[in-house]
């Protein structure tokens, strides 16, 4: 009977979780309960990044896992485990394998309602296992835990929820293990969680550093010092098990992390003394609020730590009350002040994000704060039956004037005085039932329960509706459909490699979506390798993406692009409400050089017929030569004197002034080092530009150079009186079209300010010359790789070279996994270019060359992982599972 009662409480919380979440699912119109014509959960990353990723999970381990090592669908190429690892190694992703790919939008909503269920479940495990809470109010924690401000602000970011549900299990392990002496529990739970996400993993980690302190004091029991080293050192030791048990995969991430956009941050390691204050105490306290969220808080907000007007309650009585040990209080209010100061200071919120700021998403870690806030009110809840009025009433009075407080001040565009009321109804009200509740009765439990969930789902849809970018289902499923009809009859045969570009894109990721080698790339995890060489080309990037947007027509030949896609001049007339809108994401001219092959009533195909190939023959300069930074056409010239080893040596870029540079309402207050400019309005209230003239004397491509400093929040472009469309943003200057086939023609490019004020580097504009460009580009045709056999870690082929002496160069990010033979001898690649690319030393004459692609780290790895499991084995004195012993 007893175990039928614990069934009901399981399957009740179940029940409720699922409620809440389909009723906000319902409320935000989302699918499968919204009508198709309204939202899917796609938004942000989740819509531009995840997606792609979930894609070719599917890819992997239904057709091809030699996706799990190596993709050249990753931007220009990359090494896949550290985005398995970051994005796709959560157990709940199996659940993708029963969705088609057209209906991964729908699978996202089945997703997250299953982390969610699991989430509310671990919880419950935990309260109802450790603390032996009535069911009931176990429940309430549970949904205070599953539906708390950072779930419903963050669960975008799908793959950090894994965290939420293993958190309470490995602290459920850490009890036993400190209490019992009972480690498996804690050793599983600790190394599930840093295989399926080891980021949010580690910030657990950093959390239970402090909170074992907790645990080992928890009731004041009589421990001497002794004792309590013992017992930290014992948390030490199994802590250091459970991440060996993992080093099968951390290791690998760890080489991958080193080579990745980490590889790239300036001072991270000197983080310990910025002592930068980001948010003030009134800036935190701002979020113990209904709805306190708003979009602008995803790119710099405060932390969510929001997890119920009932712990709000419960943690100022937990203070209060003279039944819970000063010893307890005081290492509560320790690490407390901790966390808050960690988001507080720069410094310490660098610790939590492995010495990096955040890109977005700020205090990302505050889900173990959010927890440990939610133990202290599940403590403080046990001793409910021993408050004073005159302690309730304390309360009522400090969240009241709270309350007011925040009322009268008007600085937060997330706090209304509609989210401050409904705080203030749910505080009063949330008072009243904890009160009443000195004298424990079910049905309280049950009015608290209730109170909870309605609490819980206004905060969950005012936190949602705050983002408006969801993704409609009809123009997904439009896109997907279009974008396989494109891919299809372009994408490379079996043994074939080339790279396909598109004008317009959904998302920077969408060839691992659709299965094409592409050219960009947005992911946490991109080689820093891939940014650095954008950078220096002029295309455009950020610590975390490269956009192959405005290549020249050297750079489609660099990167081996066979066919570019372009939007059709009437596309619009061919585009409903229901379909997804084309546009071009930079204005493109050359593209017109390049042969027309097809036309579809939204797109063009073009063709090019220049290709340099995967590899090809350069001059052995390439051992010497140095990118600079911001001189992108300069560093091309380079690269096309290393390909035109016996060329002339004069340059195939020409820098050419313009004609006239006038000031509209703008006067340059500054002229800074000679090249960077400081503009201001001379009347404020009136439009302020720059126009620049220029000629183009021949149908050479022309081209612009647009410092960094140029965004499409600070200017807008206008070319000969048409929009200038140009991608934003970019850390370094970007080359842009000029012209094209415009011989003898003025042109005009006006700059017109969106700020009073606006400094900046100037523009460049340059001439190519095309036709001695082509007669290289023809000479050099029989210098490149040619591919006999290729697979995504393995590339066979041969070259032909006609130096006595040089390098075959290879357009894949440098990556010291790649083993290459040349003639069956091995040999190593060698980094060229800043270590951007990877090149070859080889002689004249006809070459096989195989590469494969392998990290040792994975052998490195799984070492340690046998290691952690012997060294398991060696501390149990009798090593047998018993699952009676750590699971129930």
């Amino acid at each position: 009977m007893k175990n039928k009662s614990k069934l009901y409480f399981v399957l009740l919380n179940l029940l409720i979780t699922f409620l809440i979440a389909n009723l906000i699912a319902y409320l935000m119109e989302f699918i499968p309960l919204g009508d198709q014509s309204e939202r899917t959960m796609l938004t942000i990353d989740l819509g531009q990044q995840y997606i792609d990723f979930f894609s070719l999970y599917k890819r992997a381990l239904t057709e091809d896992p030699r996706l799990f090592l190596y993709s050249f669908e990753k931007g220009i190429g990359g090494e896949m485990i550290g985005l398995w690892a970051y994005y796709l190694m959560s157990p709940f992703n199996l659940l993708l394998l029963l969705f088609k790919q057209e209906n991964l939008d729908l699978a996202v909503s089945f997703l997250t309602l299953f982390k969610l269920l699991a989430i509310s479940s671990s919880f419950y495990y935990f309260v109802e296992k450790k603390y032996q809470l009535n069911p009931v109010v176990a429940i309430t924690f549970s949904q205070a835990y599953c539906f708390m401000s950072y779930t419903m602000a963050y669960q975008l970011n799908i793959m950090w929820l894994d965290g939420l549900f293993f958190l309470p299990i490995i602290a459920l392990g850490l009890d036993r293990l400190i209490k019992n002496n009972k480690p498996l529990l804690y050793i599983f739970a600790l190394t599930f969680s840093m295989i399926s996400h080891y980021y949010i993993s580690y910030m657990i980690c950093l959390f239970l550093i402090g909170y074992c302190l907790f645990v080992i004091y928890e009731d004041d029991r009589d421990l001497s010092l002794k004792q309590v080293i013992t017992k930290y050192l014992s948390f030490i030791k199994h802590s250091f098990y459970s991440t060996c048990l993992a080093g099968f995969l951390l290791i690998p991430t760890f080489m991958s992390t080193l080579r990745s956009k980490s590889a790239q941050a300036e001072g991270q390691f000197n983080f310990i003394l910025d002592w930068t204050s980001q948010y003030s105490i009134l800036d935190l306290f701002s979020k113990s609020f209904i709805g306190a969220f708003d979009y602008g808080e995803m790119a710099s907000g405060s932390a969510n730590f929001y997890v119920g007007m009932a712990a709000t309650v419960l943690i100022l009585y937990y203070f209060l009350s003279h039944s819970i040990a000063l010893k307890e209080k005081l290492i509560s209010l320790s690490l407390l002040a901790f966390y808050f100061a960690s988001f507080t200071f720069s410094n310490l919120d660098k610790l939590w994000h492995l010495g990096q700021f955040p890109i977005w998403y700020h205090s990302r870690f505050s889900f173990v704060v959010s927890f440990f806030i939610l133990i202290l009110a599940i403590r403080a809840y046990d001793k409910m039956k021993l408050i004073k009025l005159r302690q309730i009433l304390m309360i009522i009075l400090a969240l009241t004037g709270f309350c007011f407080f925040y009322y009268i001040r008007t600085d937060y565009s997330f706090l209304t005085t509609e989210k401050i009321f409904y705080s203030l109804v749910f505080i009063l009200l949330t008072c009243l039932v904890l009160y009443l509740s000195r004298k424990p009765h079910q049905l309280l439990n049950y009015v608290l329960l209730i109170l909870a969930c309605f609490e819980l789902n206004l905060n969950g849809f005012l936190i949602l509706s705050e983002n408006d970018n969801y993704v409609q289902p009809s123009r997904f499923n439009d896109y997907i459909t279009l974008l396989d009809d494109i891919v299809k009859p372009i994408r490379p045969q079996k043994n074939e490699f080339y790279r396909i570009y598109k004008t317009f894109q959904r998302t920077k990721n969408e060839s691992l979506f659709a299965n094409y080698p592409s050219v960009s790339h947005f992911g946490s995890t991109i080689e820093a390798a891939s940014t650095q060489l954008y950078g220096y080309l002029g295309l455009p990037h950020t610590s975390n993406s490269i956009n192959y947007t405005s290549g020249t027509l050297f750079t489609d030949d660099l990167f081996n692009i066979r066919y570019l896609v372009d939007i059709t001049s009437n596309t619009n007339m061919y585009t409903t409400v229901d379909n997804f809108p084309l546009y071009r994401e930079a204005t493109d001219f050359d593209i017109r050089a390049h042969e027309k092959k097809d036309k579809e009533k939204r797109y063009v195909y073009y063709e090019n017929n220049d290709l340099l190939g995967l590899g090809m023959e350069v001059s052995s300069d390439i051992k010497h030569t140095k990118f600079k930074k911001f001189k992108p056409i300069e560093n091309q010239e380079k690269l096309l004197r290393l390909i035109d080893f016996d060329g002339n040596g004069q340059p195939f870029f020409k820098q050419q002034p313009f004609k006239d540079i006038d000031y509209l309402n703008l006067k340059v207050t500054s002229k800074g080092d000679g090249d960077f400019y400081t503009y201001t309005k001379e009347d404020l209230n009136r439009n302020a530009s720059i126009a620049l003239a220029f000629e183009t004397k021949s149908d050479n491509p022309y081209y612009f150079t647009f410092p960094n400093q140029y965004s499409d929040n600070k200017v807008s472009l206008l070319l000969n009186s048409k929009t200038y469309d140009f991608y934003s943003p970019s850390n370094s200057r970007q080359v842009m079209d000029a012209a094209f086939g415009k011989a003898g023609k003025d042109h005009l490019l006006r700059v017109k300010l969106k700020k009073d004020s606006f400094k900046a580097n100037l523009i460049r504009l340059y001439e190519f010359d095309l036709d001695r460009y082509q007669k290289m580009i023809t000479k050099r045709k029989n210098d490149q790789f040619e591919i006999s056999s290729f697979k995504e870690n393995a590339v066979e082929g041969t070259i032909k070279m006609q130096q006595k002496e040089g390098f075959m160069l290879i357009t894949l990010p440098y990556d010291p996994d790649w083993k290459i033979k040349v003639d069956d001898k091995e040999i190593k690649a060698q980094p060229v270019l800043n270590n951007t690319l990877m090149a070859i030393p080889l002689k004249n004459g006809k070459h096989a060359i195989k590469m494969t692609y392998f990290p040792n780290s994975i052998i490195y790895g799984a070492f340690v992982s046998l290691t952690g499991a012997l060294l398991i084995i060696l501390d149990q004195k009798k090593f047998r599972f018993k699952i009676k012993g750590f699971l129930i």
